[in-house]
């Protein structure tokens, strides 16, 4: 059986090259952040020694340019990932309403008001949401690390590994063991749900 959340996202019709472009404006953004981060630390660190100043000028000068891209890419990236989940919410809600004119009349009549404005409205929705907050940050993320592990293998090689195992944790291993929590969470609450409302029949 395939992957409700793969099955969702098919509805989506959606294409590597906005996602991309969306993806790579957030892992610029992050590094640039990043690379200000480094840069910043340095520089403070470089300043204590009083050197001249034109020893620091490329460095300051690096420092006020990743200043003004982080927040670029950052805006740019918002615009990007919107315009692409909104795309894909009009195109999933185009398909749902085909598929519903062209499929069984006797499946729609069966559905409530209620129903079928939830599916078409808040359920695609969040899938949207889910692209937004989901998909596109995982990927600049991953994308982020592994740059980050390798500009870190230059300085120092026990950093890198370090930092690879610190962001392996963080990023797969608590994710999975969370979302196992949450769907272990989400099914006893259904089958508690569930049981109480037979209890609350059978008293009646």
């Amino acid at each position: 059986m395939a992957d409700p959340l793969r099955r969702a996202f098919g509805l989506l019709g959606l294409r590597p090259r906005p996602i991309a472009t969306a993806a790579l404006l957030g892992v610029g953004g992050a590094l640039s952040a990043l690379g200000l981060a480094a840069l910043s630390a340095w520089l403070i660190t470089r300043a204590w020694q009083m050197p001249p100043v034109l020893y620091l000028s490329v460095a300051i000068t690096a420092v006020r340019a990743l200043g003004i891209s982080r927040g670029v890419f950052r805006y740019l990236e918002r615009l990007a990932t919107h315009d692409l989940a909104l795309g894909a919410m009009a195109t999933a809600r185009e398909r749902i309403y085909q598929a519903l004119a062209a499929g069984s009349p006797a499946y729609s009549v069966t559905l409530r008001r209620g129903d079928l404005l939830a599916r078409t409205g808040d359920d695609i929705d969040e899938i949207g949401n889910a692209l937004i907050r989901g998909v596109i940050p995982i990927a600049v993320g991953a994308v982020t690390g592994v740059a980050a592990v390798v500009i870190m293998a230059f300085v120092s090689w026990w950093a890198a590994v370090v930092l690879a195992v610190a962001l392996i944790v963080s990023g797969v291993v608590a994710p999975w063991l969370a979302a196992r929590g949450s769907a272990r969470t989400i099914a006893d609450g259904a089958q508690a749900a569930t049981r109480a409302s037979e209890a609350t029949l059978a008293a009646l």
